[in-house]
């Protein structure tokens, strides 16, 4: 009898991980010379199986369905404890039916997203809710409608859609005098924002797998279905996983039929300006016409910012009616953007439509479908039938918000219509009196554009008269602030679309137009130049012409967005006035208190001269065509 023979049977140990995810996979079959003898992974992946003498020089198998299965000879026993990585075969994966992989099952129902949800677009008709809620849960304000969403095919991954506001009704419970109110943006959104199987959200992600640990958990039904319930949540130290909490797979078609989950620490810090404190979601799913589509959507968050009290926003979406045919999609008026006040919205309160709904939902099952009863009882109390034609609830603006409703401010870029020839320019300033001395040999490079700069405050008087305040500056050679005021009309060229404007204006405006000489040392305190005291030690000069003209102007603008404007025009200038000045700058000193002095030329202690010859005229001349192109932004 051999050595071998004599030896007793000895125990293999081995842990079975996902070899892309590095996380362990439990219930993976393992066995020996064609699964004589085997056993199976526990739920840390881990297996101990003991080998006969007989078997010892026989292969190892490791198999689960959705994985290739793994093969190598057995190792020479005894020894350490082997750790085996199972690569997803996806042939297999269309094949399952029930994993021990919770992984798998995670997989599988990512892979019949396309059989289990609309390939084609659809439209949503939904009930939407939202309110921010005070510390003690009163609600500040309550907003509430009926909405369209119309979504894309899910085969094509995306957290966008378009959202059409058809009903409204609002109360706003803060007082006229709060100094401080903060409302939200883009709550009707959820819908898609909302939407986790839409959007493929972080945790059903294959990309980010190997930042979640998921695991099964007990329970195994959802809205009266058997489910899987996984839950999801950063592996330790992982600080990618912006989200935990748990999902529900449908134990036979491995559909997702919801999810609840809040963002982590990490998810909370990813957005450079999300302001959260919390963010917690529930969304659900339902059948219809063989697929599954968004049933309702769940969503909280907290926030505290610099200013003003804590904030609790609660939104609600829950869908009433599916429509598979292919709808026309709205155009730009009647789609709501993402950056909209729902509280602000404009649909005209209709008091028809109103009168017979305490909700939008009158039926008492289709009431307890949504996922917040108390915020329902709070509605039902605030929304009272009323036999008024307008919306009693309907709050004035007040005196600010009128304000900012009518207030617009923006940025232009042109170039500054001026002729630069080459030349050489001299300046001597010697005031009698004093010891200062300035003097300076400069040149002058020819210079086709003058880039020119303008920010512009509006204030709408009506509909389409605005006045305007306007400070512009110089780049390139020459430096130069300038200030404009003036009157605008802007009307729309296309009311039933797009808004494309016509714009007319006339503007006062006057422009510096100078070139820097350097910095000098100031040797008398006591300096004064046309009157203004100038006691810094270290001076700052430079030569300009000052010109004040008219601006008529022609353009368009184009509306990117409810907020954003893009606006061209065109603009001829009519000279009303010119001189030339020499500048001089304080430069040392607290910069507040610095102070300026010009002396207009001709002046007797000052010596001008271009290309050697003496002069009062600079060499570089106004035009007439200004062309800029702008962006304006609406507050309101």
């Amino acid at each position: 009898m051999g050595p071998a023979l004599a030896q007793g049977p000895i125990l293999l140990r081995g842990q079975v991980v996902d070899a892309e995810t590095r996380q362990p996979i439990p219930n993976a079959q393992v066995g020996v010379a064609g699964n004589r003898i085997g056993t199976s992974t526990n739920d840390e992946g881990r297996f101990a199986l003991s080998i006969p003498a007989a078997l010892q020089g026989e292969r190892l198998e490791v198999a689960l369905l959705g994985y290739r299965k793994y093969t190598q000879v057995l190792p020479p026993l005894p020894a350490p404890e082997l750790r085996i990585a199972l690569r997803i075969s996806p042939a297999a994966l269309g094949e399952v039916q029930v994993t021990g992989s919770v992984l798998g099952i995670v997989r599988e129902a990512i892979a019949r997203i396309p059989r289990n949800y609309p390939t084609r677009p659809t439209q949503l008709t939904g009930f939407y809710r939202e309110s921010d809620n005070d510390p003690a849960g009163q609600p500040r304000y309550l907003a509430e409608g009926l909405v369209l969403a119309f979504k894309e095919s899910y085969l094509r991954r995306t957290a966008e859609g378009e959202i059409q506001i058809k009903q409204s009704r609002k109360v706003d419970l803060r007082r006229d005098r709060t100094p401080i109110r903060i409302d939200w943006a883009g709550g009707p959104f959820i819908a898609h924002m909302g939407d986790f199987v839409h959007r493929r959200s972080q945790f059903i992600d294959p990309a980010h797998f190997k930042d979640y640990d998921y695991r099964l958990a007990p329970g195994s039904t959802f809205q009266d279905r058997p489910v899987y319930v996984i839950t999801f949540g950063p592996k330790g130290g992982n600080r990618r996983a912006a989200f935990e909490g748990r999902m529900y797979i449908d134990q036979d078609s491995y559909a997702f039929l919801g999810a609840e989950w809040h963002y982590t620490p990490a998810g909370l810090n990813r957005g450079a300006r999300d302001i959260a404190d919390s963010r917690r979601l529930r969304v659900a799913y339902q059948p219809y016409a063989g697929r599954w589509h968004l049933k309702t959507v769940w969503w909280q968050t907290e926030a505290t910012l610099p200013v003003g009290p804590p904030l609790k926003f609660f939104g609600e979406f829950l869908t009433t009616a599916i429509d598979t045919a292919q709808t026309p999609r709205p155009g730009y008026i009647e789609r709501a953007q993402y950056h909209d006040v729902f509280l602000r919205n404009t649909v005209a309160y209709d008091s028809a439509f109103w009168r017979g709904h305490t909700t939008l939902l009158p039926p008492a099952a289709l009431q307890k479908r949504l996922f917040d009863q108390q915020r329902q009882q709070q509605a039902d109390s605030l929304f009272k039938p009323t036999e008024a034609s307008t919306d009693p609830q309907e709050k004035k603006l007040s005196a600010f918000d009128r304000f900012l409703k009518r207030f617009s401010y923006g940025t232009h870029l042109g170039a500054w219509p001026l002729t630069v020839p080459a030349a050489g320019l001299t300046v001597a300033y010697a005031p009698v009196g004093y010891g200062l001395q300035v003097q300076r040999t400069a040149s002058v490079r020819a210079q086709d554009l003058t880039v020119v700069t303008q920010f512009e405050y509006q204030y709408a008087l009506t509909r389409e008269l605005a006045v305007s305040l306007a400070t512009q500056r110089l780049y390139r050679q020459f430096k130069g602030d300038g200030w404009e005021v003036g009157l605008s009309y802007q009307r729309n060229l296309m009311p039933h679309h797009r808004p494309l404007y016509g714009r007319a204006g006339l503007g006062y405006l006057r422009q510096t137009v100078g070139l820097p000489l350097g910095t000098f040392d100031n040797p008398d305190a006591g300096l004064r130049v046309a009157g203004t005291h100038l006691g810094a030690d270290e001076l700052s000069a430079r030569i300009q012409t000052v010109n004040d003209v008219l601006r008529p102007s022609l353009g368009v603008g184009l509306e990117l967005s409810h907020r954003f404007e893009l606006v061209a025009d065109a603009s001829y200038l009519i000279p009303i006035s010119s001189k030339t000045q020499l500048q001089l700058d304080e430069e040392s000193g607290f910069f507040l208190f610095r102070s300026s002095a010009t002396v207009d030329l001709p002046a007797a202690d000052v010596d001008l001269r271009v290309n050697d010859q003496p002069t009062t005229r600079l060499p570089w001349q106004q035009q007439h065509w200004l062309l800029t192109l702008g962006l304006r932004y609406r507050v309101r």
